[in-house]
């Protein structure tokens, strides 16, 4: 009798433990396919990040260089990975045993037709699930003939739909508006210039595509040198540029992608998945890569409260679409000279049609309820056009302007557009 009840103690403490792990994950599920607005990161980088744009940037001698060894990435893991492996420390499944890229495929919503862009493609595990759930189109870029061979293989049954290229993506050209999403899953850190990178990800997008970046690690709350000098061995060991979430929406936002979403879940969090263990192990005693060899002590030199509340960046970008209506709201699309920045200049109750001539908006206005003649839009001279529109209704229009505008004819000045 003591044996049954033993037995059955452990079996409910095992169904209960695997019960409660799959609600773990579920729940890192949900956060990450539901990321918050951006609205309160990305306004500046603190000295560590600022530092890690020049110290921690890849040069054109890391090329495939992955640990300080000098083996390259093949080397390293070609031993150890197959055509079903998953390269990314950290994925977020619905539950344990579910599909790895399934968030990934709930933020990037990719709909028949569509053309993916994946930077950097590991064993093409993520390219494979999205093209198997619908009819896509994927252009996969890596720079490692192994993993190139394995994609192939791979990818075979899509008859012509997924195709990898072997190339450094630094080097990757693509014509404007080639792709409806772009997605880099832990690889925008191998990057020797990311502001270069991410530029041309917007001119590749198509009006409202995605960009989506998820990327371990970031120094987003470093206070101290001793805790930048401690986790550069990790750079050194891996020569991956840990980007966090708040640096990439700096670099974002200056581009002009909008919106902006992310979710940034901390270490003592995302290191519990297990996906993460089974990678850890794997560099810990398999590759025996040597900042995972040293982890423990390398934690213990470093604060906790940096160390445990690192994050894991997840940052869903978006290119604004052409002039459109959202929610009966009439929107119009303002375009700045040479650098193709866009924002929208909300209406309110107002129609406004525009055309484009150069880098000039020409507004017509005709507002609802406007019994009064309508004075004729204003317009200023200069590369940078200010829009005005009816007076007459001020309960949703909004005068919106270009920093920088030039001041009005009567020598008054005009109010600068919030960033």
């Amino acid at each position: 009798m003591d044996i049954v009840s033993t037995l059955s103690s452990a079996m409910a403490l095992i169904v209960g433990f695997l019960a409660a792990y799959n609600l773990f994950h579920y729940i890192l599920f949900l956060l990450v396919t539901h990321p918050r607005d951006a609205g309160d990161i990305g306004h500046q980088l603190n000295e560590f990040e600022q530092r890690q744009l020049v110290e921690w940037t890849p040069t054109a001698g890391d090329f495939l260089k992955h640990d300080d060894q000098n083996r390259t990435y093949d080397e390293v893991f070609g031993p150890y990975r197959g055509q079903h492996d998953n390269y990314s420390s950290c994925v977020f499944p619905r539950a344990v045993f579910t599909h790895p890229y399934s968030a990934d495929y709930a933020l990037l919503k990719p709909a028949d037709g569509s053309r993916l862009l994946e930077l950097g493609c590991g064993s093409g595990a993520a390219a494979y699930y999205l093209a198997s759930q619908c009819n896509v189109e994927i252009v996969c870029v890596t720079n490692s003939p192994v993993q190139a061979d394995i994609c192939g293989r791979r990818f075979d049954e899509f008859n012509g739909r997924v195709r990898v290229i072997v190339t450094d993506f630094d080097a990757l050209d693509f014509s404007d508006e080639s792709f409806d999403a772009i997605y880099a899953l832990e690889s925008i850190g191998y990057t020797k210039d990311v502001d270069a990178l991410l530029s041309r990800c917007w001119r590749w997008l198509t009006p409202g595509g995605r960009l989506l970046v998820r990327s371990p690690g970031s120094l987003d709350t470093c206070r101290r040198e001793q805790d930048y000098r401690n986790v550069t061995a990790f750079f050194e060991n891996w020569r991956y540029n840990f980007l966090g979430a708040n640096l990439l929406v700096f670099k974002m936002r200056r581009l002009g992608f909008n919106p902006i979403r992310y979710r940034q879940l901390p270490f003592w969090a995302w290191g519990l998945t297990c996906n993460f263990i089974q990678h850890l192990l794997l560099w810990k005693f398999g590759l025996r890569m040597r900042t995972m060899v040293g982890l423990e002590r390398i934690i213990w030199r470093t604060s906790k409260v940096f160390v445990f509340g690192n994050g894991y960046n997840v940052v869903l970008a978006s290119k604004l679409p052409r002039a459109s209506t959202r929610a009966g709201v009439p929107k119009i699309r303002l375009e700045k000279e040479a650098q193709g920045r866009l924002r929208w200049l909300t209406a309110g109750r107002m129609e406004l049609n525009a055309t484009i001539d150069g880098s000039a908006v020409i507004p017509t206005c005709s507002a609802m309820a406007c019994e009064t003649p309508r004075p004729a839009p204003e317009r200023l001279t200069g590369p940078r056009e200010r829009v005005v529109c009816c007076p007459l209704d001020r309960q949703g229009a909004d005068i919106a302007e270009w920093p920088g505008s030039q001041p009005k004819p009567d020598g008054a000045p005009t109010k600068e557009a919030p960033p």
